[in-house]
């Protein structure tokens, strides 16, 4: 395969990515608030963000795999897991980076989640609103994809259901899980 092959693997596969974690972290934070009990009910939303948390992992591995094998890309492995070294496009790499290390790390501790006392897992947890919004603006600086006006409208409608369910929940509280 040619660079232009790992191109075409690392977009695909980073906007799937961005979908699957888009719905994960919507579905997270829906199971908090009733703003979508018309749609369905939390064990439906619960049921949603299950099967949709791990899915992004082979997706973003197989992006940065493909990332690494494209030459063009000039990604080493230590950019992967280190933010903001690259020779070139510092920041959205780095916030791509970033996402990818807090969304592991809120992944495998969701994982062992019963050997871990569970405040601290909740904060960890909340870690991914900060790498959701990492990987929003890596997605949106870091290529031609965002210009597209159906992945535009998507993201940004994903940023706007994430805004809405965060000021309900500020506005009308918690809701038991």
């Amino acid at each position: 395969m040619g660079d232009l092959e790992f191109w075409f693997i690392a977009r695909i596969t980073g906007l799937t990515a961005f979908a699957v974690l888009s719905l994960s972290v919507l579905s997270g934070e829906a199971l908090r608030t009733s703003v979508l009990d018309f749609l369905a009910k939390n064990r439906a939303i619960r049921k949603l963000h299950d099967f949709t948390t791990p899915l992004w992992l082979p997706l973003a591995l197989t992006h940065v795999i493909a990332l690494l094998l494209d030459k063009t890309a000039r990604i080493t492995p230590l950019d992967v897991f280190w933010p903001f070294l690259t020779d070139y496009g510092q920041l959205a790499i780095g916030l791509g980076t970033i996402s990818f290390d807090i969304i592991l790390v809120v992944t495998v501790t969701s994982w062992i989640r019963r050997y871990m006392n569970n405040t601290l897992w909740t904060w960890i947890h909340r870690t991914s609103y900060i790498g959701f919004v990492a990987l929003f603006f890596h997605a949106a600086l870091s290529g031609t994809d965002f210009d597209a006006p159906l992945v535009s409208a998507l993201a940004w409608s994903t940023a706007a259901g994430l805004a809405i369910l965060g000021l309900s929940r500020i506005v009308w509280g918690r809701l038991p899980a």
